[in-house]
C-alpha cells in the first residue's frame, strides 16, 4: 500500500482560495448515507458522466462548471502541475467542508491526489485507521482500493481530489489530462 505525502506551500492556493471564496459552491445534488455527506458543498471539473442519459447521445463530456469557470480549472490545473507534474487525471472533485464515512472511490483507476486548504481545525483524511493531515500537503494513493474517510471538522474547508475516472479509460488510452 503506497501512500505518499507531499508538502504544498501555502501561498500556490490563494488565488484559488480568493477564487473559491467570491462564488457560491453548489450543495451536493443529492446525499448518500453511504458516505454521509450530509451539507458538503461540490463542483466537479474535467470529464464527467453525465447523470442523464439521452437516447443515441454521449453520456459523457465536458463538466458544467468546466465551462461556468474556465479560470478556476485553469488555476487547478497549474496547481496539481506545479505539485506532481507527471500526475494524470480525468476529473477534479472540488470539496467544501466536505466529511465523508469511510468508503473507496469504485470509479476510480489509479492512483488519486487529495489536498485542501483554507482556514479550518481537525478535517484529517483518515486511509486505513491512519489520520493524515492534509492541509496544505497533498496525499497520493489509490482510492478505489483503499477505504479512506475524513473527520469532521471547524472552519472554511477546500478539498481538490484530482482522479481518473474508470468510464474514461475505454475512450483513452491514457487519461487526456496532465
Amino acid at each position: 500500500m503506497d501512500i505518499i505525502q507531499t508538502d504544498i506551500n501555502p501561498e500556490l492556493l490563494n488565488t484559488l482560495y480568493d477564487m473559491f471564496n467570491s462564488i457560491t459552491i453548489p450543495k451536493r445534488a443529492s446525499t448518500s448515507q453511504r458516505y454521509n455527506t450530509t451539507g458538503m458543498r461540490t463542483m466537479c471539473f474535467g470529464l464527467v458522466e453525465y447523470r442523464v442519459k439521452y437516447k443515441d447521445k454521449l453520456n459523457h463530456g465536458t463538466s458544467r462548471f468546466t465551462i461556468l469557470y474556465p479560470e478556476i480549472y485553469d488555476e487547478l490545473k497549474l496547481i496539481i502541475q506545479r505539485i506532481l507534474p507527471d500526475f494524470t487525471y480525468t476529473t477534479i472533485q472540488v470539496n467544501h467542508n466536505g466529511v465523508m464515512d469511510y468508503h473507496t472511490d469504485k470509479n476510480n483507476q489509479g492512483d488519486t491526489v487529495i489536498l485542501s486548504f483554507g482556514e479550518y481545525e481537525n478535517g484529517e483524511l483518515v486511509i486505513d485507521e491512519v489520520e493524515y493531515n492534509i492541509n496544505c500537503k497533498a496525499v497520493r494513493f489509490d482510492a478505489s482500493k483503499i477505504r479512506h474517510k475524513t473527520n469532521p471538522l471547524v472552519g472554511n474547508k477546500y478539498s481538490l481530489v484530482y482522479f481518473t475516472s474508470k468510464k474514461f479509460t475505454r475512450h483513452f488510452s491514457r487519461p487526456p489530462f496532465k
